[in-house]
């Protein structure tokens, strides 16, 4: 999409030469002749500058700034304000430039001086975009360990389609497999789109009208409460990739919308009456089989097809077993350091539980395993297996019996999983001295939840 700019400013004559000069130089351009003309006109549609006369018939450009400074916050806008008058003031200036103003500008503008200062602004911000982007690369890099084939294999067959900034990928996985990390990756290592925005949206998480709400956009009055104008997250990312997780979970009248977009390429807001142009690379995920949800007729075939151009299997965590102890003690090195604890490495005993262990939760699992047993290990050099609290069935309770110590019946039966749950809740209250709402960060539950569980099992505590 082309950038925007509202000039408001008083002078008719300046006005029409503006927008003709912008217009030439790719600018999508409005005008306004008054200060609340102007501002009706960005809460309307806010633009990516805005050129701002100091002096305006109905007021103070600053006071016009600042009015526009908190519409840009309020609606996430990233707005670039130019101040342009006839008075060559300091004092302006700086009420200005502290009130956010990009830059200040005397008048008579000159328009080719304007337009070098705008391309620089646009080109400023495509750097900023750029250096945010190797940052989260390197913070992002670690989550990608791997040694095991099947995820070698699969970072060889992201990195290919990376370079394809049109292909639509579809990402097939588990939940806790890491489909967004990987989503992330094919953005970052696409030279057309890295510095370009990635939007992300859970499907699954939004009821069918606010979805395509937060998709498309809509016009002011499109709906009750549709006070002003919004774009969507198609129209946000635009030039870079937009992230559609649990994409099985679409209604079909939302499904027949996004075909039409990635057939198209354009779409119109709710409300709407024109058509927008976007460029933009579809990456969906799913933990579903899609193929299971177009024979039961869930799922259109034809949307199947388009989002399924180049498929990606994220392997579970119990398929890349020569993965799991290098993440763990990655997770373990990045935990310590947030926390400021004293462990450097897990005992042999607890290595092997760990290595042992299925993992239905996946790399999540194992992730929130880590800081678990990092914050039971308290300040011991190595995390011992007593720390190691797995979540699932025997293996857990074979391998944490010192951390529980439940004990067998008179007829030498195995504890239950309720044993086991309780023995957990009564030891994490004694870790937590009692403070429930620890215990549920540190189970990842709600304190109603671990409150209902206490007095299930009778279980003493504090509040």
């Amino acid at each position: 999409m082309k950038p925007s700019v509202l000039v408001i400013d008083d002078e008719k004559t300046f006005r029409l030469v503006a927008e003709e000069a912008l217009g030439a130089e790719g600018f999508e351009v409005t005008t306004a002749a008054s200060g609340q003309a102007g501002l009706k006109a960005f809460r309307a549609e806010p633009t990516n500058f805005v050129i701002l006369d100091r002096h305006l018939p109905d007021g103070d450009g600053v006071t016009v700034l600042e009015a526009l400074q908190k519409e840009a916050r309020e609606r996430d806008a990233e707005t670039l304000v130019i101040m342009a008058t006839a008075y060559a003031d300091v004092q302006s200036a700086v009420a200005a430039v502290k009130l956010g103003a990009y830059d200040y500008m005397t008048k008579p503008l000159q328009l080719p001086e304007l337009i070098v200062t705008m391309r620089k602004a646009l080109e400023a911000k495509r750097l900023r975009t750029k250096v945010t982007v190797m940052e989260e690369r390197e913070r992002e890099e670690d989550e990608f360990l791997a040694v095991s084939a099947p995820m070698l294999a699969v970072l060889e067959q992201v990195d290919k389609v990376a370079q394809s900034a049109a292909t639509t990928v579809l990402i097939q996985g588990e939940t806790g497999t890491g489909k967004e990390l990987i989503a992330r990756r094919i953005h970052n290592n696409t030279p057309a789109r890295a510095a370009e925005p990635f939007v992300e949206i859970n499907c699954a998480s939004l009821p069918e009208n606010l979805l395509e709400s937060e998709l498309f956009g809509y016009e002011r009055g499109a709906f009750t409460d549709a006070r002003q104008s919004k774009r969507g997250l198609f129209e946000a990312a635009d030039r870079g990739t937009l992230f559609l997780d649990e994409v099985g979970e679409l209604t079909a009248s939302t499904q027949a919308k996004l075909l039409k977009v990635l057939e198209e390429q354009n779409f119109r807001r709710l409300g709407g009456t024109r058509d927008l142009k976007v460029d933009v690379r579809v990456v969906a995920a799913t933990n579903k089989d899609l193929q299971q949800a177009v024979e039961k007729g869930a799922f259109r075939l034809d949307l199947y097809h388009r989002l399924d151009v180049f498929h990606v299997r994220l392997p579970p965590l119990r398929e890349r077993r020569d993965d799991v102890l290098p993440l763990a003690r990655l997770f373990l090195k990045r935990f310590v350091r947030r926390m400021g604890r004293s462990a450097t490495s897990f005992s042999p005993p607890a290595e092997k539980i760990l290595d042992g262990y299925s993992y239905p939760g996946n790399v999540r699992e194992l992730r929130n395993l880590v800081e678990r047993a990092l914050i039971l290990a308290g300040d011991n050099p190595a995390v011992g297996a007593e720390c190691i609290v797995l979540s699932g069935g025997g293996t857990a309770a074979a391998a944490a019996g010192s951390f529980f110590a439940v004990q067998v019946d008179d007829r030498g039966a195995p504890p239950t999983l309720a044993d086991l749950e309780k023995a957990y809740i009564t030891r994490l209250l004694d870790f937590a001295a009692g403070n429930r709402a620890q215990v549920a960060r540190l189970l990842g539950v709600s304190y109603p939840t671990v409150a209902k569980k206490i007095s299930d099992y009778g279980i003493g505590g504090g509040q």
